[in-house]
Order: C-alpha cells, then structure tokens, then sequence
C-alpha cells in the first residue's frame, strides 16, 4: 500500500472554514466613545438579536454597531451600521441579562442606504447559515432533541 506524500490530500471531504459572528456596539450619538463587546445571537440581514444587562437599553434606542465575521481564512468587518432596539425579552435564568432585538436602520446614513451594505449583511447571513446547516448534520445523532429517543 503507497503511503500518501506530503502534498497529497488525504481527506475524503474538502475542509470547509468555520465561521463565528463577533458583534459591538456604542450608543448611536457617542461618535468618539469606543464600542462594548456583546454577545450577539439571531443573525439575519435584517437585524440581529443581542445579550446585555436589562437595563441597558429600551425600546426605541438607537445604537452603532461594529460586525465581524471570522473564518479561517479571512473575515468580513462592517463599521458604523445604525439599529434601533425593537423588542427586548428578558433571559431565561438569569433576571440581570435581557435580549434585545435589533432592526437595522437602512434609512439613517448613506451608509445604510448603499447596495454595498446590504450585499454584505446578505453574504454574512448566506456564511452563517451553511456554517450552521454544516455544524447540524457533523453533530451526533444523541445531540439532537427529540432524535435520541427514538434511535
């Protein structure tokens, strides 16, 4: 049996990058303040859901959010897009944190008005979601609910 050489790919499958969506976001008339990390959940091109202390935002608020997408190898930065909080719900289990949604504000600067912006909050939409389709089928079958019993 030939043992593979070292330029020879041994993989059956090609390796595809994994992706993780870091969010920030700094009040909308703060223009020199810097961004506050936050942990950022419900991606769409529309808007994005995030995790913060209850009392940090109400509804109406508007924010500056700073995106980045990180693959293996390269990422996607978007910088000074404006939302508006629309919904907040607060966390299951831990009464200090709340959920709020964000809708993005395609009105507010020529920015937000550009095909740019809005192409690029479709591809980090269209990465995330076949990332999270390829993290679905390699899981376990144990992993997921509802599956487990009847396996």
């Amino acid at each position: 049996m030939e043992t593979p050489s070292k330029n020879q790919e041994r993989r059956r499958f090609r390796r595809l990058p994994a992706a993780e969506l870091h969010a920030a976001w700094r009040p909308r008339k703060a223009l020199f303040g810097g961004y506050t990390p936050t942990q950022s959940h419900d991606f769409t091109r529309e808007g994005l859901s995030i995790t913060e202390k209850a009392d940090t935002f109400q509804i109406g608020d508007r924010v500056e959010l700073r995106l980045q997408l990180t693959m293996t190898a390269s990422s996607i930065s978007l910088e000074r897009l404006i939302a508006e909080v629309v919904n907040e719900r607060p966390l299951e289990g831990d009464s200090s944190l709340t959920r709020f949604g964000l809708a993005f504000d395609f009105t507010g600067s020529r920015l937000m008005r550009s095909q740019q912006t809005r192409a690029q909050l479709g591809r980090i939409e269209g990465i995330l979601e076949r990332s999270e389709k390829l993290r679905l089928r390699l899981q376990p079958l144990e992993n997921i609910h509802g599956l487990a019993e009847q396996v």
